[in-house]
């Protein structure tokens, strides 16, 4: 067990939570303590499924997308907004965002939940990148421009 991976998440929020992936029991078993009850992974598809998708405490969902610097396209930031709302419906629910390292896909997807929940982008800004100081501001623009296509924020006026 001491070569186990401990969990590398943040707070954003007292629902939301941001970072690494989970990539171990024990850092499933710190999820499951800070009262995770639903995982959105924002990396790439695994060959064999990680210890958040197959433990029976969790709702695990795969959003998966390149951290390469295109456009995550609207279906994704649809797909993880749909799933923040999913868990939102149940009651005591927290939700753990994360990617490989929680830098830059995580922290789009964090940024794009709060805003389809009315935050203002530059609070929602201010907020994952205060909370996660490694995150990066990569696709915020992105993010920003989807979900103003898709109608799940309104745009700030200056």
């Amino acid at each position: 067990m001491g070569d186990e991976l401990r969990l590398d998440a943040h707070p954003v929020t007292n629902w939301l939570l941001l970072g690494a992936a989970p990539d171990s029991t024990l850092a499933v078993s710190e999820l499951l303590g800070r009262g995770v009850t639903h995982v959105l992974d924002c990396r790439t598809p695994r060959r064999v499924p990680p210890p958040a998708a197959i433990c029976p405490g969790l709702v695990w969902c795969s959003a998966p997308t390149a951290d390469d610097g295109a456009s995550r396209g609207n279906d994704w930031y649809t797909a993880c907004v749909a799933f923040a709302e999913l868990a939102a419906r149940e009651e005591n629910t927290r939700l753990y965002v994360h990617c490989a390292a929680g830098v830059n896909r995580s922290p789009a997807a964090a940024y794009a939940i709060l805003r389809s929940r009315g935050w203002a982008a530059s609070t929602a800004r201010a907020r994952v990148l205060t909370s996660r100081a490694q995150a990066r501001p990569r696709y915020f623009e992105d993010a920003e421009q989807r979900l103003a296509e898709l109608g799940l924020a309104e745009q700030e006026r200056p």
